[in-house]
């Protein structure tokens, strides 16, 4: 059988040494390479351009999964990420993103080696917890917007105010009020609505319109 060559990214030493010891300890298949902190201490190190990548969530670089991801991805590197956080939201999200599985840090040293051989030989990975819990809670109706919409929403539900999403869309300020509005009556119809900024946010980071955190 093929060697399989594996990194851990995970912001917790305990968590980094766990997962190393499980790895080595119950699969002979498995090599890993390195171990990190964060995705740019990885790059630097024996492990970059691993098989398969180990990745946390959240990590505390302040850098987000879907950017670990796709410079993991660009890479060579197939990612499953590591978490406590059992959300369909988030998983829906994760994957989206690229990763091509998803294992909670509850899970047992077999489900994650069996997470590490599966994803190496070119499929997915999912517990069968996780899988239950997505059949459970389908993924919400998620309406489509117009491009111009869709970068109003990711600028203005990212934090900017509406003068200066006009400046940078080189629009009114009346004309971003009116997508805005539009954006929230589209939510509204779904079944979701967005009355306030901050649940504006949370819709757009539900749809893969924005990162989490």
């Amino acid at each position: 059988m093929s060697r399989i060559t594996v990194a851990l990214v995970d912001d917790h030493e305990l968590v980094r040494d766990g997962l190393v010891a499980w790895l080595a300890g119950t699969s002979e298949r498995i090599t890993v390479l390195d171990s990190t902190c964060t995705v740019g201490a990885l790059r630097s190190g024996p492990g970059w351009g691993a098989d398969v990548v180990l990745l946390d969530l959240n990590l505390g670089d302040r850098t987000t999964v879907e950017q670990n991801i796709q410079v993991l991805t660009d890479a060579g590197s197939r990612v499953v990420v590591v978490s406590e956080n059992e959300k369909p939201t988030v998983v829906r999200e994760v994957l989206r993103c690229g990763a091509m599985g998803y294992v909670p840090k509850s899970a047992t040293a077999a489900q994650m080696v069996e997470a590490v051989e599966q994803i190496h030989a070119g499929g997915t990975y999912m517990t069968q917890s996780l899988a239950l819990a997505l059949l459970a809670e389908p993924e919400p109706s998620r309406p489509e917007f117009s491009r111009q919409e869709l970068r109003t929403l990711q600028m203005y539900a990212g934090g900017m105010p509406l003068k200066s999403v006009a400046l940078r869309l080189e629009i009114s300020e009346g004309t971003v009020k009116s997508y805005v509005d539009r954006i929230r009556e589209k939510y509204h119809r779904a079944g979701r609505g967005a009355p306030t900024k901050i649940e504006l946010y949370r819709r757009a980071v539900e749809d893969g319109h924005l990162p989490s955190g």
